[in-house]
C-alpha cells in the first residue's frame, strides 16, 4: 500500500467525526480570542487553513531527519481522506480538516508566540499531575493521577483494569500535564509528523535512545510535560515547551512525576521567566502584581513538593495507597499541596479557581493490579474530592485478598465493579 493511499484510509477513519468537530472548532475559535485579546478580527478559518498548508509546504531537513522521508504523501492523504469523508461543503470541510490536523500547532507555535495570553481575563486552562513507580512494594508498578480543572462538567470514569501487558504492549507515554510559555518561541520547522509513530521500534527499549530520538525532534510535539518510559520500566520526566525539552532522571528507585504549569530545569525555568517578565512589561506588572507569575511560581512550589512526596514514598516501598495519598495531599497551603479545592491566589484577578475533579492509583502490573479512583461528584456546589470515600476496583483476573476485603469493611473504601 502506497503512503498517499494509506494516508487516505487514515484520513477517512478521521474524517468520519467531522460534523460533529464542527461545533469542537467553533468552540476552540472563541475561547482563542478570547484568550488571545489582540487576535480579535483575525479570520481564523483561513489562517488555520493557511498555517495547515504551510505545514505541508515546510520541508524537513531530511538529512537530520531521515524518518520523515516519504511521510509527506501520508499526510497529503490524510486531507484528502477526511475531506472526502467529512460530508461538508467547502470551505468548511477543509477549515475542519486543517482545524483537525494543525489547530494545536497553530495555537501554540503561531498564535502562542505572536500573541500574549491573557489568563488574567478567562478560566485558567487544565493543570494535573502523574505519579510513576516502578519498584514498588506491590511486586508491579504504581501510578497515582490527578485531573484538574474547572467544576464544569461531570468527570466519573469508571475502571477496568485487563490482563497485564505484553512488553510490546507497554505504552511509551505514562501521564501528561498541561504546561507552556507565555509569547513562546517559534519552530524553525512546522512539518506535521508525530515523532511518537516514526520512532524506531529498538528505541523502545531503552529510555535512553527515546530521550537522543525525541530530543532530535524536539520541535515536532509538546508542548507539555510528560512521563516517558521504555519497555523496561525505566522512566524519565519531561519538561517541555515548544521547541525547548528537559530531562529529570529518578534519583529513588527509578520513580518520576510531573506537576502542571511548571518547568524545574534551570535553563528551562529562566527562559520561561525571562518571557514571563516580557508579559510582565507589556501589561505593566510586578512580581507582586502579576497573577501569572504568583500563579507560575505557584507551580513551581507545587511541583518541588511532588517530587519529594513521591521520593520519600518510593523509599519507603512505593504501595497502591502510598501513590494515592501523595496525590491526595492537601497538608500544606495553596498553591504548594497536591490536591487542590477551590483555592486562588487573587480573588480579585482570578476569574475561577481549580479544583481536583478526579483522583486515581492503579497498580498496572504484576499480581496485584487493582485501582483506588474518586471523583467530584456535584459540580454545581463542588466540595473537594479528599472528602469522599474513593472505590476500590480489582484487575481482571485477580482474587480478593483480605487485607483488601479488610480496608472495604473498615469503609477505608467502596468495592466498585470492574467495567
Amino acid at each position: 500500500m502506497s503512503r498517499l493511499t494509506e494516508g487516505r484510509e487514515l484520513g477517512r477513519k478521521a474524517g468520519a467525526s467531522a460534523q460533529a468537530e464542527v461545533k469542537t472548532m467553533e468552540d476552540a475559535f472563541r475561547y482563542a480570542l478570547q484568550l488571545y485579546p489582540t487576535m480579535m478580527g483575525t479570520d481564523l478559518p483561513a489562517a488555520v487553513r493557511a498555517y495547515d498548508q504551510e505545514r505541508l509546504s515546510c520541508y524537513p531537513d531530511y538529512a537530520k531527519f531521515p524518518e520523515l522521508r516519504g511521510m509527506l504523501d501520508r499526510y497529503l492523504g490524510e486531507r484528502q481522506g477526511y475531506v472526502e469523508a467529512s460530508g461538508l461543503a467547502s470551505p468548511l470541510a477543509e477549515t475542519v480538516c486543517a482545524f483537525h490536523y494543525s489547530w494545536f500547532f497553530f495555537l501554540t507555535r503561531r498564535v502562542n508566540a505572536r500573541h500574549l495570553a491573557r489568563y488574567d481575563l478567562i478560566p485558567p486552562v487544565m493543570s494535573c499531575t502523574n505519579v510513576y513507580f516502578p519498584d514498588t512494594a506491590e511486586g508491579g508498578t504504581v501510578i497515582s493521577d490527578n485531573r484538574d480543572d474547572l467544576p464544569r462538567y461531570p468527570h466519573i470514569p469508571a475502571y477496568r483494569i485487563g490482563p497485564p501487558k505484553e512488553p510490546k504492549e507497554v505504552p511509551l507515554g505514562w501521564g501528561g500535564v498541561s504546561s507552556s510559555v507565555l509569547l513562546d518561541e517559534e519552530p524553525v520547522c512546522s512539518f506535521p509528523c508525530d515523532p511518537r509513530e516514526i520512532m524506531p521500534p529498538e528505541c523502545r527499549n531503552d529510555i535512553n535512545d527515546i530521550v537522543k530520538f525525541m530530543t532530535r525532534y524536539r520541535e515536532f510535539y509538546g508542548p507539555g510535560n510528560q512521563i516517558w518510559a521504555d519497555r523496561n520500566g525505566n522512566a524519565v520526566a519531561v519538561e517541555k515547551s515548544n521547541c525547548r525539552v528537559a530531562f529529570r532522571w529518578p534519583t529513588v528507585r527509578g520513580a518520576v512525576c510531573i506537576g502542571a504549569c511548571s518547568y524545574l530545569d534551570p535553563e528551562l525555568n529562566a527562559f520561561k521567566q525571562g518571557r514571563s517578565r516580557l508579559a510582565m512589561d507589556i501589561k505593566g506588572e510586578t512580581e507582586a502584581t502579576s497573577p501569572d507569575w504568583q500563579f507560575f511560581e505557584g507551580c513551581d512550589a507545587h511541583h518541588r513538593r511532588l517530587i519529594r512526596l513521591t521520593n520519600e514514598e518510593a523509599a519507603r516501598g512505593a504501595t497502591l495507597w502510598g501513590a494515592f495519598n501523595v496525590v491526595a495531599d492537601h497538608d500544606v497551603p495553596y498553591p504548594e499541596r497536591i490536591c487542590l479545592a477551590g483555592e486562588k491566589l487573587f480573588d480579585d484577578k482570578e476569574p475561577n479557581a481549580m479544583w481536583t475533579l478526579t483522583q486515581h492509583a492503579i497498580v498496572v502490573s504484576g499480581p496485584n493490579r487493582r485501582a483506588l479512583y474518586r471523583s467530584l461528584q456535584d459540580m454545581k456546589h463542588p466540595k473537594p474530592i479528599y472528602t469522599y470515600t474513593p472505590k476500590f476496583v480489582l484487575g481482571e483476573g485477580v482474587a480478593m485478598r483480605p487485607e483488601w476485603q479488610a480496608d472495604v469493611a473498615a469503609g477505608r473504601c467502596i468495592l466498585a465493579d470492574a467495567r
